[in-house]
């Protein structure tokens, strides 16, 4: 039997992308899966995917941005299952750009759908993940960008996912006496849907060419390690980043940056 049957996980941003390559991964390990998406026609598209495989799941429409919203998922979540045992905070919603190219509104939504979003979520999942049997586990999804490099024209998110990193420092202090743990992980480029719209399928191909390990990361990799974190036997891990780039921020860059530049410019002028 799977170390997570009948495990009770939330999953936001789990529509599409990289939070839906998580939330799958859980419900193949047994886990019993609330998925979190805004456009409710990818929630169910995935929860359609999550069944058919035999997979236990339900979906929630909402917008993480409202406290509110993020509230009532956790409250759903435990009438649906009996209580919540792991919540990934995967949604994410910030423009790219640089100083005086993201306007007001855009930062703010940044900020809120991914540090205040993860604010909100562990505070309401809070006493449910401290009866967790196995300890309560809270994961968050950042980025190498804004915690291990900087990457131009790029700085409302490197601020956002900072902001992020910060959280899980502290709020793994709040809580560690609660048995809970409190990780990141911060991927560097993945192929996601995100990630194609910027730099196109030749783009990413490229670009995945100069990473060391000579791809870019997956969906399926950022979801092997939130198993890792989410398993009992990760209990003397918390306040931590696992950083899941291929090696790319201790490596030169080898045209990365420019590559990366030349299609964050071409994606503005349209």
């Amino acid at each position: 039997m799977s170390e997570f049957a009948g495990t009770r996980v939330i999953v936001t941003g789990a529509g599409r992308g990289l939070g839906r390559g998580i939330a799958e991964a859980f419900a193949a390990a047994g886990a019993k899966v609330m998925i979190g998406a805004r456009t409710m026609s990818y929630a169910e598209e995935a929860l359609a995917a999550i069944r058919d495989a035999g997979g236990n799941a339900q979906a929630f429409q909402l917008d993480v941005k409202d406290h509110a919203q993020c509230d009532a998922l956790v409250a759903t979540t435990v009438a649906a299952f009996g209580g919540v045992d792991v919540i990934v905070h995967c949604a994410a919603e910030i423009a790219h750009g640089g100083l005086g190219a993201v306007s007001d509104e855009d930062l703010e939504a940044g900020f809120a759908s991914i540090a205040k979003a993860a604010w909100w979520l562990l505070q309401a999942g809070r006493p449910h993940l401290a009866q967790a049997s196995g300890g309560g586990r809270f994961i968050a999804i950042g980025s190498v960008n804004g915690t291990y490099s900087v990457v131009a024209n790029m700085t409302a998110y490197g601020m956002a996912k900072a902001a992020l990193d910060a959280f899980v420092r502290g709020a793994a202090c709040d809580v560690v006496g609660e048995r809970i743990t409190v990780n990141a992980i911060n991927p560097g480029l993945v192929a996601s849907a995100r990630a194609l719209a910027v730099l196109g399928e030749d783009g990413l191909a490229q670009y995945g060419a100069t990473v060391p390990v000579g791809r870019a990361g997956t969906p399926a990799d950022v979801a092997r390690a939130c198993l890792f974190l989410a398993a009992p036997s990760a209990d003397y891990i918390t306040g931590t980043t696992i950083k899941l780039d291929g090696g790319s921020t201790i490596a030169p860059a080898s045209g990365r940056s420019d590559l990366l530049q030349a299609r964050l410019k071409a994606q503005q002028t349209h």
